[in-house]
């Protein structure tokens, strides 16, 4: 049982990852197609929505204090207002892969955190699964230079201050725990969609008109497409990760981002219906030792 509960937290950030990745796919289509703006918009509005129902639903109000509350909001409007927008920006430049690839530097941010200001350690073994996601990371990078002959340092830039901000986010997030440990994942989701929204409202408070107008406007399937990927991009995603959050270890849990891109390049490959070549294989391989070694005690 204890070897159990000890991978549950990581299994439901895989769960997690594998919801983005999926609804990355469709951002990236829409970001394209309207700005990206407009899709973080969509997504922080329906994600408040969402979250608030499933507060209401399914938890009690925990009495927050004044510190964990900021600390909830803030994270909302640099994880999911600013730092997304950035990501999304990163999907229409990079594609989803390549962003998603770039995330999985994010232990290198949140493992300092960890060390530093909740008294985290790093083990032998969470240190080696950590260097094998980033020799996956390196990996992906690799190839998609190949296949391009470009590095276009200036759409990588949006991708790591998307990695900057939601490292902010994730800290945030982390901290309003320690602080109130009966905090449930829907309340806490709910507060920093509110915070992500509020962030708009401010930015552009007649934006979210326009953007109900331009939801009407579109064809019946592609609006539940856009709205069906903000779900699992957001309500299911987020559940799963912030439910992982609360009890794992920061730096580990971060390095399993790394199953995202893996998940998006497989959806490529079955799209395109092309075979996975030997930088896709080095990178599983890289994946499963790495979290071989998260598994072992």
């Amino acid at each position: 049982m204890g070897t159990k509960a000890a991978i549950f937290p990581y299994i439901l950030a895989i769960g997690a990852n594998l919801s983005f990745g999926t609804a990355s796919i469709i951002f990236s289509k829409y970001a394209k197609r309207f700005n990206p703006i407009w899709v973080n918009r969509l997504k922080a509005s329906v994600a408040l929505t969402a979250f608030l129902i499933l507060f209401l639903m399914f938890e009690s109000p925990v009495s927050l204090g004044m510190a964990p509350l900021l600390f909830l909001m803030a994270s909302g409007f640099l994880g999911l207002c600013v730092g997304d927008f950035f990501l999304f920006r990163a999907f229409t430049e990079l594609g989803p892969t390549r962003t998603l690839v770039l995330y999985s530097f994010q232990p290198l941010f949140l493992g300092i955190y960890g060390y530093f200001f909740i008294g985290q350690t790093l083990s032998s073994n969470q240190f080696f699964a950590i260097l094998c996601m980033i020799a996956c990371v390196i990996t992906f990078i690799l190839e998609r230079n190949k296949s391009t002959g470009k590095w276009g340092m200036g759409s990588f830039s949006f991708a790591f201050l998307g990695i900057l901000f939601d490292a902010f986010g994730v800290m945030l997030t982390r901290s309003a725990y320690e602080n109130t440990p009966a905090l449930g994942p829907a309340e806490a989701n709910t507060i920093r969609a509110l915070g992500a929204v509020l962030g708009f409202v401010v930015l552009s408070p007649l934006a979210f008109r326009t953007q109900l107008n331009d939801l009407k406007r579109l064809e019946r399937k592609d609006s539940i497409e856009i709205l069906s990927s903000c779900v699992l991009g957001t309500v299911i995603s987020l559940t799963l990760y912030l439910t992982a959050l609360k009890t794992a270890h920061v730096a580990t849990l971060t390095a399993i981002a790394i199953t995202g891109p893996v998940w998006v390049s497989i959806l490529e490959h079955f799209k395109s219906k092309t075979l996975p070549n030997r930088h896709l294989v080095i990178a599983f391989g890289f994946f499963f030792v790495g979290f071989a070694l998260l598994t072992i005690h």
